[in-house]
């Protein structure tokens, strides 16, 4: 934790500087918290995010900050210069509710979440010790989420995706669809990760924090073979505008390509249910879907289904190929 000895304007010499240090030194062993007192009164929520981040960056995932640096920059940034001890509950709340009438239930609730992450954080570090005011924000509610693209649909989305001028973009949608894994593993996918002669592809971490190994389909192998071939990079999917070298966001992209094949509501994350989906309709158990899908309930479900990669590839085979079947009708 670092701790700031006052203004730089009061601190005019080296010997200034050094007695302020040794008072605060007998002050923390006599108990008092470094940050108390006005300190605490200055804290601002940008201070705070800053603090955040910086000490968090290493330690979690680059999608989780990623995620963290697009809610902060897009939903909290004006209220990023108030104190922290100023911000109410009753403020947050009608932020929760705007954000939530104009850009949806989940980013409102992502809002909220990280505002009250970073508070709890600034009170465990002993920078804070007044009421979190985010705990007395009701989330909105989770609904459960079953979209999935039909056969016209999906004739529609594959024949608009396969004249994607940007074959990264297009490359890593379709691998969205072939393996049904979340965006942030597929766009992150390295070579090493891949044994494309056993076609597998071992994911070092998801969002159950477990490493899990994913079957290959034949339509994904034979995208990574392509790319394998005139790739320099050891990522899957690079990116050279990216600072983590691969690819992090295709926003702009995807909602480019459902609008022009004529298809609404629907995520990049519904590829996954749209996988399963067809999967069940192809015949596929829920064990085998919760596998494909690396559901972390899976655990629970193993002991009594013990599903093999090589049974598993051979009915995603089978499905992805009806998939692709559907659009060339």
């Amino acid at each position: 934790m670092r701790i700031f000895l006052g203004d730089l304007e009061k601190l005019l010499t080296p010997e200034m500087a050094r007695e302020a240090a040794v008072r605060l030194k007998m002050n923390i062993n006599e108990g008092e918290q470094p940050y108390s007192r006005k300190n605490e009164n200055k804290l601002t929520l940008k201070q705070l995010y800053d603090d955040f981040m910086s000490e968090k960056e290493g330690i979690l995932r680059p999608q989780t900050l990623y995620n963290y640096k697009s809610i902060w920059n897009n939903k909290l940034q004006k209220i990023g210069q108030k104190a922290v001890k100023n911000i109410t509950s009753d403020e947050l709340k009608v932020l929760h509710k705007h954000i939530t009438a104009e850009h949806g239930s989940y980013i409102a609730n992502q809002a909220v979440v990280l505002v009250r992450t970073l508070i709890n954080y600034a009170i465990k570090e002993g920078k804070y010790k007044n009421f979190n005011p985010a705990i007395a924000v009701k989330l909105n509610k989770k609904e459960a989420r079953a979209r999935y693209l039909t056969h016209e649909e999906i004739k529609r989305f594959l024949s608009i995706l396969y004249q994607y001028d940007n074959s990264v973009t297009r490359d890593a949608i379709l691998m969205l669809l072939y393996t049904g894994a979340r965006k942030s593993n597929v766009l992150s996918m390295a070579w090493c990760d891949i044994d494309i002669d056993a076609k597998i592809w071992k994911i070092p971490q998801t969002k159950t924090d477990e490493n899990v190994t994913i079957a290959l389909v034949e339509p994904a192998l034979e995208i990574l073979r392509e790319r394998k071939e005139y790739s320099d990079s050891v990522w899957v999917f690079p990116s050279p505008t990216s600072h983590t070298g691969h690819l992090v966001e295709i926003k702009t992209a995807w909602n480019a390509l459902i609008k022009k094949a004529n298809i609404t509501n629907f995520r990049v994350h519904d590829l996954r249910h749209t996988l399963a989906t067809y999967l069940i309709a192809n015949g596929a158990d829920a064990f085998m879907v919760k596998r494909a899908l690396t559901h972390k309930s899976l655990q629970s479900t193993q002991v009594y289904v013990n599903l093999g990669v090589e049974h598993l590839r051979d009915k995603l085979n089978d499905t992805v190929e009806k998939m692709i079947k559907i659009s060339k009708e």
